[in-house]
């Protein structure tokens, strides 16, 4: 399986390229709605560990800390599928735009119920910073995906260990988990292996940083 167009970029039926395209319109609308419904957003996603983590008491500021850390990220990686949907990375074919529609997705959703989350422990949430990238084409796209999903993934488990709340921990490996799945998810869309590493590989905040700094303006 070698390249870009094959396996998972085969062509899709044409109403699933226009619903596609439709999320590159939805992220304003999806977080506002989000805040509207508060901690009931977060069964209806899914995410009903976050609504836990949201009544956690004597949240020490260290964990707000990593939260928020964690918002950054989720901002970065938003930002980035959004900007591939509105074409600023040139025409996706219907599998990489498929692809792209359902980490924007995910991202998303991972900001809301972080934000919310920040905000029901009495800390506030940091702004979405401000982002730049190269110009890309599709496969440099994809091939960049699979460095920011890989980000995200070592960055939730360099912080676990030093999470001391309970409930925040469990929140932060169910996004882990499916930060991991979406790396995968890119590799295969690269025409990669899925996995490639036999154990997992922590990132530092530090070494977080370093990884997210060229995208970041």
């Amino acid at each position: 399986m070698e390249g870009i167009t094959n396996a998972p970029v085969r062509a899709e039926p044409a109403e699933s390229i226009v619903a596609a395209e439709g999320f590159a319109q939805t992220r304003r609308g999806f977080l506002n709605k989000a805040a509207v419904l508060g901690g009931t957003a977060f069964a209806v996603s899914g995410a009903g560990v976050f609504a836990q983590a949201a009544r956690a008491q004597n949240v020490p500021e260290s964990d707000l800390e990593i939260l928020n850390f964690a918002l950054t990220l989720e901002y970065l990686e938003t930002d980035y599928y959004e900007r591939a949907l509105n074409g600023e990375f040139g025409r996706l074919n219907a599998g990489v735009t498929r692809f792209a529609s359902l980490l924007f997705s995910h991202e998303s959703e991972h900001v809301a119920v972080l934000s919310s989350t920040i905000s029901s422990l009495g800390g506030t949430p940091v702004d979405a910073p401000k982002t730049k990238f190269p110009k890309l084409n599709q496969r440099k796209f994809v091939r960049t995906a699979i460095v920011l999903e890989l980000t995200g993934v070592g960055a939730y488990g360099g912080a676990f260990p030093a999470i001391k709340t309970k409930a925040i921990k469990e929140a932060a490996l169910a996004i882990h988990s499916v930060e991991a799945r979406h790396a995968a998810y890119a590799r295969i869309v690269a025409g990669t292996p899925g996995a490639k590493e036999s154990f997992f590989k922590p990132l530092t905040m530090e070494q977080t940083l370093e990884r997210a700094q060229p995208f970041l303006a």
